[in-house]
C-alpha cells in the first residue's frame, strides 16, 4: 500500500510539472526553427520523438 501511494504521488507530481510523455504523430508536427529542439520533432506543445 505504501509503494502504491508513493507511485501515485510521483505520477501526479510529474503530470503537474508537464513531464508526461505522449506519442507524437506526423499530423502534430510543426516546422522547427533554430534552437527549438535538440532532438526529435517540434509540436505546438513541445518536443519529442516521432511515433510511426
Amino acid at each position: 500500500m505504501k509503494a502504491a501511494s508513493l507511485l501515485v504521488a510521483l505520477c501526479a507530481s510529474l503530470a503537474s510539472a508537464g513531464v508526461v510523455r505522449t506519442p507524437i504523430f506526423q499530423n502534430q508536427v510543426v516546422d522547427r526553427v533554430e534552437g527549438d529542439c535538440f532532438f526529435g520533432v517540434a509540436t505546438p506543445s513541445g518536443c519529442g520523438p516521432l511515433r510511426t
